[in-house]
This record gives C-alpha cells, sequence and structure tokens, in this order.
C-alpha cells in the first residue's frame, strides 16, 4: 500500500516538473517604468528557451507614440542600435544582434512619449545570422500584481488528495479486519 502511494506522488511530480521545465521559445517582456511628464523608460528582457539560438531581435516603437529613444544600457554581447521613429520612415525600433547568437538578458530604453493612451506592448521579429525573420510577436507586458500561484495551489491539492485516499484506505483496511474478527 504504501509503495503505491509514494509510486503515485513520485509520478505526479515527475509530471509537474516535466510540465514547468518544458522548453519555451523566445518571449520578450517589457515592464514601462511610471512616466516623469511624457519621459520614461522601459525595460526589455529577452529570455530563451533551453536550448535555443536567435542572433537578433527587433522591437518596434510606434512613430505615432514615441519619441526620442536612447539606450540607457544593453548587455555587452548584444550589439545594439536605436532607430528613431519618424512620420515619413515609419516606426523606431531598439536591434540587437550577435552572429554567435544573443544570450537571455535585459535592455532599458528610454523614450518620450507622444500617446495620449495607455502604454502598450511592443511588436518584436526575431531573426536569424541571414537576417530572415523566424518569429513575430507581440512582447508581454510584466504585471505589477501579485502572480497567481495556481500551480503551487494544483501541487497543493494533488497532495492532498492522495494523502485523503490513503487515509480512506487505511480506514477501509481496519474496517474489514474489524469486521472480520
Amino acid at each position: 500500500m504504501k509503495r503505491h502511494f509514494f509510486s503515485s506522488i513520485i509520478f505526479i511530480l515527475s509530471m509537474l516538473v516535466g510540465i514547468t521545465n518544458s522548453t519555451q521559445a523566445a518571449l520578450i517582456t517589457t515592464d514601462f517604468s511610471e512616466l516623469t511628464g511624457n519621459k520614461g523608460t522601459v525595460d526589455i528582457q529577452l529570455t530563451l528557451g533551453t536550448g535555443e539560438t536567435i542572433e537578433g531581435f527587433s522591437l518596434y516603437f510606434s512613430e505615432a507614440l514615441f519619441s526620442d529613444l536612447s539606450i540607457v544600457f544593453s548587455p555587452f554581447a548584444w550589439d545594439s542600435v536605436i532607430f528613431q521613429p519618424d512620420s515619413l520612415l515609419g516606426a523606431g525600433l531598439f536591434d540587437s544582434f550577435n552572429s554567435a547568437g544573443l544570450i537571455s538578458g535585459s535592455a532599458r530604453i528610454a523614450f518620450t512619449f507622444i500617446g495620449s493612451s495607455a502604454l502598450p506592448a511592443l511588436n518584436y521579429d526575431l531573426y536569424d545570422a541571414d537576417f530572415q525573420v523566424t518569429a513575430s510577436g507581440v512582447s508581454t507586458p510584466i504585471s505589477k500584481s501579485v502572480p497567481e500561484s495556481s500551480s503551487i495551489t494544483l501541487i497543493l491539492f494533488g497532495l492532498f488528495a492522495l494523502a485523503l485516499h490513503r487515509r480512506l484506505c487505511i480506514a477501509r483496511n481496519r474496517f474489514h479486519l474489524a469486521v472480520s474478527h
């Protein structure tokens, strides 16, 4: 009985570890600071999946919303450059490239916000050493709120269910022993 209980726990934990450690695709998150007047910064975080390699990415800043872009900091291993938004040329961009592959890291960009709406998520392209776009997406804004603990809740619920099941099996076995004597 104990063997079945512990093997069930090991199985559930290995499933949860497999789910949480699965390979993820490159993810770009953005965290905008509070604006002071119309000046602000955005922290850009590049997170690569296990074994994943990208050589470069471009993050786009709409010409209708941003101006005066400048790099506050960027990882040394990223060859980063800013192109200013322009009403004739279109969106500005923050571009980082390394032919040996970028590493996970973060950069900070200062800007002037000329829009009247909320600060937006930013479009991006990931590309390879031949500058061929391999993926495109929209940055994931970092939430300032407390994250949900759904994974922990599920783990605790599963352990509680296993403990309850074991307790019921023990009680049933005691009942059957008492009835048979």
